[in-house]
């Protein structure tokens, strides 16, 4: 069969059967290696990163005993007011949204009973900001209550934009 072949013929056979174990060759030995040693390089940065940060966690550490210090006081209504800004400025950190107004201290006395008010003014897109909305009254609703939502826009003059803003009143009471 190889004796028909011309001279040509035979030397494009060799080099296209060369050329097919070479390929076989680099995917039964060479393929597994280069994957590895890429997925080493990644864990060494990793690591490498991971032990930077290590040595910023005594430093942190001291800063949360410093805060939790600094508001472990009887103060229950701080404790709702920074419940509440905690959870709000995580959802919209992980949701793409903007706190714009964080609440200061508001509350009433009167004689049984405690009273205290939060307005939060957030940024974002309406499907975020209802989901919000929706997680506070039914995971947050034994911590306080939303008295009020009012969505309602601004336009940004620079950016040429509308932005929508929701702006939450809620209050919580206590004996």
């Amino acid at each position: 069969m190889f004796e028909k072949l011309t001279y040509q013929t035979k030397c494009i056979l060799l080099m296209l059967i060369f050329i097919l174990f070479v390929y076989i060759g680099y995917k039964v030995t060479f393929k597994d290696t280069f994957l590895l040693s890429n997925e080493i390089n990644e864990k060494q940065t990793k690591i490498e990163w991971l032990k930077s940060k290590e040595a910023e966690i005594p430093a942190i550490q001291k800063k949360l005993n410093d805060f939790e210090k600094n508001y472990s006081n009887s103060d229950t209504t701080i404790a709702v007011r920074d419940k509440l800004t905690a959870y709000i400025s995580l959802f919209a950190s992980q949701n793409g949204c903007i706190v714009t107004e964080i609440p200061t201290r508001s509350s009433y006395k009167s004689n049984n009973l405690k009273v205290q008010t939060n307005t939060f003014t957030i940024q974002g897109s309406f499907k975020v900001l209802l989901q919000l909305l929706n997680s506070l009254e039914s995971k947050h609703k034994y911590l306080a209550r939303i008295m009020s939502a009012n969505f309602y826009t601004i336009t940004d003059i620079q950016n040429k934009r509308k932005n929508l803003y929701l702006t939450l009143i809620t209050q919580s009471f206590q004996k």
